[in-house]
């Protein structure tokens, strides 16, 4: 299908007034528009009514676009490493992974379809907003993600664990745009995030 935007409906490039519009005519009736807006209309209440029944009576469904969490704790032999959280929500998630013995940093993974794919791994600077913080001007990995549905991923360090934790808000939206700010990359709202936060947190501090 054509880029409308990107598709002039005109013109011969001479700057011609009105009556030189080649554009696109309708070829209905204006009787004819209003039984298809209303027949429209018909259809988008059947199709929320049916979103809205299956919300009610399908956990999996609900959980796709309500979003949630799933948790990698430590292995056995190296408890406080490798401890990681996931939160996920309509084709888009967000992967906190805390320190490990091979690195002192944690790591926020966020991916989704928005996210470019390249070809190998590489540094790109974005523009980060979050909830109660100015937007960001961040450097950060972005790369291709096997088991993402073919998505990208784009990769932030933190230093300090226990600052990416008390940064952490019950409900804490996350937006990346490109250095120009021109396109977004990546839109992702969680939910439940102080139990999240307490169980990562758990999982990282555990002792031998």
């Amino acid at each position: 299908m054509n880029d409308i935007a990107a598709t002039p409906p005109c013109c011969d490039g001479d700057g011609g007034g009105d009556d030189e519009w080649q554009g696109y005519e309708p070829n209905f009736s204006a009787a004819e528009l209003e039984q298809m807006l209303r027949q429209s209309r018909i259809e988008e209440a059947e199709s929320r009514r049916r979103h809205e029944a299956r919300m009610a009576s399908d956990p999996e469904y609900r959980s796709f676009f309500d979003g949630f969490w799933n948790f990698r704790p430590a292995p056995e032999q190296t408890p406080g490493q490798h401890c990681a959280a996931r939160f996920y929500r309509e084709g888009s998630g967000m992967v906190i992974m805390g320190p490990s013995q091979e690195s002192p940093s944690a790591y926020l993974a966020l991916y989704g379809p928005g996210v470019p794919v390249p070809r190998s791994a590489r540094k790109i600077t974005v523009q980060l907003l979050q909830t109660g913080e100015p937007r960001q001007t961040v450097e950060v990995f972005n790369l291709p993600m096997a088991g993402t549905g073919g998505h990208g991923m784009l990769l932030m360090a933190v230093e300090n664990a226990g600052l990416l934790l008390d940064g952490m808000l019950d409900t804490h939206r996350f937006e990346v745009f490109d250095r120009k700010q021109e396109n977004v990359f990546y839109i992702l709202e969680w939910t439940g995030g102080f139990a999240a936060r307490d169980q990562l947190r758990s999982c990282i501090n555990a002792k031998r």
